[in-house]
């Protein structure tokens, strides 16, 4: 039996190292600017960004060059669910039989073998770097995201045990307390889907819904905050205009603004959902009111009420 999984061990490097021999033969071969496997030349300008779309028959991710070590090391691949290495991503396609992840994951329509090594750097079987030969934790680390899911910066990251998802402790709703984590923790996001498979075929007016306590839907509201707070990236609705723009409340009578509908919520200020999305309409409102002139600030605010709208919709089950 040891000499079998001997064995076994034995061929999975050779398999590694022929598959090293065969990466670093194709970034030989490799001319200035990129070549498909028929030797077309490979317009590189939109392979550029430090991530990228990519699928592998019916599945799809997106790539992230700073995590791509090779097929089988760094999971560099982000679906919905999981990070994947290139390997395991093509896996996904159940349909796939004798796949090779070079070839079979595309991007922009080209192969990930089109890619390599202008755009893709595939490192040495002696590696040691994080991605390579990661400890324990650095491994598990592989499993979420490097960046908060909502603000897209680095620093202090608290890492969901259900998804790919992790958070700055202020800027997920609500608020993160080390002490009350315990040892696997869900964000808002996967509790709202797990709660959601309870009564996924109950069905909502939306004068039903909007005459619903807040009290019984508080995971609900925190979920609607946390994707406005994610799409405004440039916090234009986040935070209170008066102390932004000078004589804003002399146009504006009630100012409203995300900070203090998430405050009003959590002080349970809310009696109804309709309160809640009263607050949300006004913060538009009062946009369109004051920025008469500045399309490009209505604009952004149309998406963002848009959005909210859609998702009340989707989360409540309105018909």
């Amino acid at each position: 039996m040891e000499e079998s999984v001997g064995q076994e061990e034995l061929r999975g490097e050779q398999d590694e190292e022929e598959e090293q021999e065969e990466e670093e033969d194709d970034d030989e071969e490799e001319e200035e600017g990129g070549e498909t496997e028929e030797g077309e030349a490979v317009d590189l300008s939109e392979f550029q960004a430090p991530s990228l779309p990519v699928s592998c028959g019916s599945v799809s991710g997106v790539l992230f060059k700073s995590r791509f070590a090779s097929g089988t090391r760094g999971k560099s691949i982000r679906t919905e669910e999981c990070w994947f290495t290139p390997e395991e991503f093509m896996k996904q396609e159940l349909t796939l039989t004798d796949g090779c992840w070079k070839r079979d994951i595309k991007c922009h329509g080209k192969t990930l073998s089109d890619l390599l090594p202008k755009i893709l750097k595939v490192h040495s079987l002696l590696c040691k770097c994080d991605l390579c030969g990661p400890t324990e934790q650095e491994l598990l680390d592989q499993d979420n995201d490097d960046e908060c899911f909502i603000c897209n910066s680095d620093g202090h990251l608290v890492c969901c045990d259900e998804c790919p998802r992790a958070f700055h402790d202020k800027c997920h709703i609500p608020t993160l307390h080390a002490k009350e984590l315990g040892n696997k923790w869900m964000c808002t996001y996967c509790v709202l889907k797990n709660s959601q498979c309870w009564w996924r075929h109950r069905t909502m007016t939306e004068e039903q819904a909007l005459n619903s306590p807040v009290s019984q839907y508080i995971v609900h509201c925190d979920y609607l905050l946390l994707c406005m707070y994610k799409e405004d990236t440039q916090r234009v609705f986040s935070k209170d205009p008066s102390t932004m723009v000078r004589r804003y409340r002399e146009f504006i009578a009630e100012p409203m603004w995300l900070d203090r509908v998430k405050d009003k919520l959590h002080s349970q200020k809310y009696e109804t959902l309709r309160h809640f999305v009263s607050d949300i309409s006004l913060i538009f409102q009062n946009c369109n009111t004051f920025n008469r002139d500045n399309h490009l600030i209505i604009t952004m605010g149309s998406t963002l009420n848009q959005m909210f709208e859609q998702e009340f919709k989707t989360i409540f089950n309105i018909q």
